[in-house]
């Protein structure tokens, strides 16, 4: 057996228009009809019942125009919401990567003071060294002594250092936090706008 055939939409209606002529004489032959004899009242009722049923029908046709005009007015406010949303998108966008620029200057900023302030300590080192080489000959003692108040100094430069560092590395998680939770925020920002799209 073979496979249906589907029909379209214009074949069903040229089949429609074929068979109308001889629909009315083949439900005549399976059904006769009785004449019934229908009194004015109930004719007049009929028309009127059908002029109560052509206004409902405009009536309806009259609301489903407002309602596709709601439609449209709808479909215009998702589009308008979703113009904002991609605006807001940008707006982030735009603000990362002023935020990803100002990380990358901090960051240089930190490598030069890291790099000056290694640069200072190697020259202090060295006219340290330099000065402790020429007074070496002239005396022990002064050279212990020295030695001992350059030990404090060098302590103290570390210390200083030390400091520095976890000022900057304290700067640097504070940093990193902020950045966290600002993804934080546009990540729920986001999710709320999904939820109210």
């Amino acid at each position: 057996m073979g496979e249906p055939v589907m029909l379209q939409e214009q074949d069903v209606v040229r089949i429609g228009d074929y068979v109308k002529p001889w629909l009315r004489e083949l439900v005549d032959r399976m059904a006769p009809r009785t004449e019934i004899d229908v009194g004015p009242a109930l004719l007049e009722r009929m028309v009127r019942v059908e002029e109560e049923l052509r206004a409902q029908r405009e009536l309806m046709n009259e609301r489903f125009g407002f309602m596709e005009q709601r439609f449209k007015a709808v479909d215009k406010r998702f589009e308008a919401v979703d113009r904002r949303f991609a605006e807001l998108i940008a707006q982030i966008d735009k603000r990362f990567e002023a935020m990803d620029q100002r990380l990358a200057e901090l960051i240089a900023q930190i490598d030069k003071r890291f790099e000056a302030s290694d640069q200072r300590f190697a020259e202090r080192l060295a006219a340290s060294d330099k000065r402790f080489e020429e007074r070496f000959a002239a005396s022990d003692k002064r050279f212990k002594e020295r030695f001992q108040a350059s030990d404090k100094r060098i302590a103290d430069l570390i210390a200083q250092m030390d400091k520095r560092f976890d000022a900057v590395d304290k700067r640097f998680n504070t940093l990193t936090w902020m950045i966290g939770l600002g993804f934080v925020v546009i990540t729920s920002l986001t999710t709320v706008f999904a939820l109210l799209a």
